[in-house]
C-alpha cells in the first residue's frame, strides 16, 4: 500500500526543531509524494574555515509509519562532497545527533591529496560508522565502499580522471599489505578489496587508517615515473606474488606430501605423523587469510614496467553494436 504524501500540517510539524537551530524549509524542493523535506543550503565557512566555501544541505525523509532518515550532505568550493545519514523515530533527536558530529571529521586535505568520508548513526553503535571513503591524488579517485555486515571486506575501485585510462600494475595497493588484494581491470576501473573484520567500530578505524595510507602511497607513487615503483617496491612486490601464489601452491604442496609420506620415516620422529597430517588443513587455511574467495592463478612476475606514464588515452569502444 502507497504511503500518504506529506501535507502541509506535516511539513510544518516535522521542520518545528530545525528552524529552531536556523534551518529553514526549501519548499520548491520538497518532494510530497516521496515524503521528502529539503531545508536551503546553509553557509557553514565561518565556523570551519579550514574547509574553503563550506556549505550544509539537509534532507528528512518519512521512510516509515514512524520512521525518519536525515541526510547531511557538506560541499566544499573544490566540488568535494561527504555525507552522514542518521535513522531513527525522533527527527529532533536525529538533528543533534548529526550537529554532534563535525564537519572536520569528514574532510582530510594534504599536500597533493584529499579524502572525504561519508558515515552513519546506527542506532547500535553511539559512534559514526564509516560507510564510504575516497581519496583524490592527481585527478585518480580511489572509492571504498564498507559494507555494514560484519566481516566483510570492503570493495575498491580506481579510476583515472576523465578521457584517460590508468597503466598501472595489479600489486600497486597490494604491497601496502595483506589486507589489499590485487586489483583487475574493468569497465568501470581498477577494483580491488581491503579486509575488514571487527566490531563496527574497529572497522571504521582501520578503514579510515587505510585512506590515509593509500593517499600517501598514491601520491607518492603518482608523482614518480612508473619504472620507479618496482624499484622501491622489489620486496613488498615479491611478497605479494608469493601471497597470490599460495592458493595454487596448497594442492600442489598437499600432493608431494601424500607422495613423499610412504617414503618419510615417520615413525622415529615423535609427532611428525600429527605435524603431516594437520598440514592440509594449515595451507588451505592461509589460503583463506590471504583473500575472502582464494584465486586459483599464477600470479605475474614482478618486473620493472616499460611505460613511462601512468596515464594513457582512453580508447572509446567503437565495436559496432548488435540488436
Amino acid at each position: 500500500m502507497t504511503a500518504p504524501p506529506l501535507t502541509h500540517h506535516d511539513i510544518l510539524a516535522l521542520v518545528t526543531p530545525f528552524t529552531r537551530s536556523g534551518r529553514h524549509v526549501d519548499l520548491p524542493a520538497c518532494d510530497r509524494i516521496q515524503r521528502r523535506v529539503v531545508f536551503k543550503a546553509r553557509d557553514r565557512a565561518a565556523d570551519f574555515p579550514e574547509l574553503p566555501g563550506l556549505r550544509e544541505l539537509l534532507e528528512l525523509e518519512k521512510v516509515g509509519q514512524n520512521s525518519y532518515r536525515l541526510t547531511r550532505t557538506l560541499v566544499l568550493d573544490s566540488g568535494l562532497k561527504a555525507r552522514l545519514t542518521a535513522s531513527g523515530t525522533e527527527p529532533a533527536q536525529l538533528l543533534r545527533r548529526v550537529d554532534a558530529v563535525t564537519a572536520a571529521q569528514h574532510f582530510q586535505i594534504g599536500a597533493g591529496f584529499a579524502i572525504t568520508r561519508d558515515y552513519s548513526l546506527r542506532s547500535d553503535a553511539p559512534w559514526p560508522v564509516l560507510s564510504r571513503g575516497e581519496v583524490l591524488v592527481e585527478g585518480v579517485v580511489l572509492s571504498m565502499s564498507v559494507s555494514p555486515v560484519r566481516s566483510v571486506s570492503a570493495d575498491l575501485l580506481l579510476t583515472a580522471p576523465a578521457g584517460q585510462a590508468l597503466d598501472i600494475p595489479q600489486d600497486l595497493l597490494a604491497v601496502l599489505g595483506w589486507a589489499w588484494s590485487p586489483l583487475s581491470s574493468t569497465r568501470q576501473g581498477w577494483t580491488g578489496k581491503f579486509r575488514l573484520r571487527g566490531a563496527p567500530d574497529q572497522r571504521t578505524r582501520r578503514a579510515e587508517a587505510a585512506l590515509v595510507q593509500a593517499a600517501v602511497h598514491l601520491m607518492l607513487t603518482l608523482a614518480a615515473p612508473p619504472a620507479q615503483f618496482h624499484a622501491q617496491q622489489i620486496a613488498a612486490r615479491w611478497r605479494v606474488f608469493f601471497r597470490r601464489a599460495i592458493p595454487v601452491l596448497t594442492p600442489i604442496c598437499i600432493l608431494i606430501t601424500v607422495l613423499l609420506m610412504p617414503r618419510l620415516a615417520l615413525d622415529d620422529i615423535p609427532g611428525l605423523w600429527t605435524l603431516v597430517y594437520q598440514l592440509p588443513t594449515v595451507l588451505i587455511a592461509i589460503s583463506f587469510m590471504t583473500q575472502d574467495v582464494p584465486r586459483f592463478e599464477i600470479p605475474p612476475w614482478p618486473r620493472r614496467t616499460s611505460a613511462t606514464r601512468w596515464f594513457q588515452p582512453r580508447v572509446s569502444d567503437t565495436r559496432p553494436k548488435t540488436d
